[in-house]
């Protein structure tokens, strides 16, 4: 999960075992205050609806993802909740969406970073 989240990748800053109150979030947006949270076996349903209400206390939603969704995935894959997990930081830090998350965020020229476009001087 870190390698798809981490440097900004989805255009929203992550951080992992992010601490909150008593707790210890797996990975943490700070900007759509979204906590996403991987459940094994291990996890009690029951305990984790008391810790996802305590985190709306502060604002922050949870994202559950299955662990069983990485065991076989490669390097090369994109997970199927990337483009739900992008849609729901747009929505919470009320910003204008992407058609790829995977896209270099846009200026506020409305250029993208990089490419041909940007090397090129602007009428004036």
């Amino acid at each position: 999960m870190w390698s798809i989240v981490r440097d900004s990748k989805l255009g929203f800053k992550f951080k992992r075992e992010h601490p909150i109150g008593r707790y210890r979030l797996d990975f943490y947006c700070h900007e759509a205050m979204l906590a996403v949270e991987l459940d094994g076996e291990q996890h009690d349903p029951a305990k984790d609806a008391e810790r996802d209400a305590i985190l709306a206390d502060y604002g922050i939603l949870v994202f559950r993802i299955p662990n069983v969704l990485f065991f076989n995935l490669t390097e090369e894959q994109t997970p199927d909740f990337v483009a739900e997990l992008v849609q729901i930081c747009e929505t919470r830090a009320n910003r204008k969406g992407r058609a790829n998350p995977f896209e270099p965020p846009l200026h506020s020229d409305g250029e993208g970073a990089g490419g041909e476009d940007s090397a090129q001087p602007k009428p004036a």
